[in-house]
């Protein structure tokens, strides 16, 4: 869910909170150059992938509850962090096409276990269906789902205006490329297959009183949708939180993690090699 008032504090920053360190950089095929968080351990990696305006930080909270054997990887899209701007196109399969070269850059093996929030669960779906043979299974949370500004624009049109408005005044450049392009590309996300992977959906349950009425209820009917283009999935509304789940509950999005590494390990031990 790309929330509204959520980009406000994407702006503010994250002041206070907890970072991933150390930091490296790579460059990548397409010539961006990236910095990213890098933790060798056993097992499929766990690749985080933020929402708008994140850079990878803002998954600190999870990665300090999840087993130091866990191997770990959080990167800056291009424009956050510590990764340059780039000019390159910046829609949910240019962004899945990216994480790609970062992961062959970094020498990674798959199969990999796909995080991501808000925007960053689009684009890590689109991962998974570009590339299924390398996904073993995904935790998406509060993900912005193809049809999002489509129908915000239909449904709440007050809601579409007010974001109209940060996208001119607040975005930064690097957010206006990605909200910009979310809606290119979905149209071949809808058609391709559904992705036929263990899918764990976190959705948020407290809504800002400017977001309950008719923006709340757009926002529950595409999470809905969510779910019926995914056969394997299961879904939790976590009451607590806001959309910031990883940040309010981070308890939360380490189990939904863990329980994709369990059913791993243990297709694994019966030498299935898969969930």
């Amino acid at each position: 869910m790309l929330s509204l008032l959520v980009c406000l504090s994407c702006l503010t920053g994250l002041a206070g909170c907890s970072t991933v360190q150390p930091s490296a950089s790579t460059t990548l095929a397409s010539g961006n150059e990236v910095s990213y968080f890098w933790r060798h351990g056993s097992g499929p990696v766990v690749i985080f992938q933020s929402g708008l305006g994140d850079d990878k930080n803002v998954w600190a909270s999870v990665i300090e509850k999840l087993p130091v054997a866990t191997q770990v990887l959080s990167y800056d899209r291009p424009g956050y962090g510590g990764s340059p701007l780039t000019s390159g196109s910046r829609d949910p399969c240019s962004i899945a096409d990216e994480l790609q070269q970062l992961i062959r850059r970094l020498g990674l093996n798959p199969p990999f276990i796909l995080v991501g929030h808000s925007l960053g669960g689009l684009y890590q779906y689109s991962y998974a269906q570009r590339h299924p043979e390398e996904v073993i299974g995904l935790v998406l949370i509060d993900p912005t789902h193809p049809d999002h500004l489509v129908e915000m624009k239909r449904q709440a049109p007050a809601h579409a205006a007010i974001l109209s408005a940060l996208r001119y005044s607040l975005f930064t450049p690097a957010m206006r490329q990605e909200f910009d392009g979310q809606s290119t590309c979905t149209a071949q996300l809808k058609a391709e297959n559904a992705v036929n992977r263990p899918l764990h959906f976190l959705f948020s349950g407290r809504f800002r009183m400017e977001e309950q009425g008719a923006f709340e209820r757009m926002v529950r009917a595409l999470r809905a949708q969510w779910l019926s283009m995914s056969p394997n999935a299961e879904a939790r509304e976590v009451a607590t939180s806001g959309h910031y789940i990883q940040k309010e509950e981070a308890g939360r999005v380490a189990e939904a993690i863990s329980q994709l590494l369990a059913k791993s390990r243990a297709a694994s031990a019966k030498g299935q090699g898969s969930l």
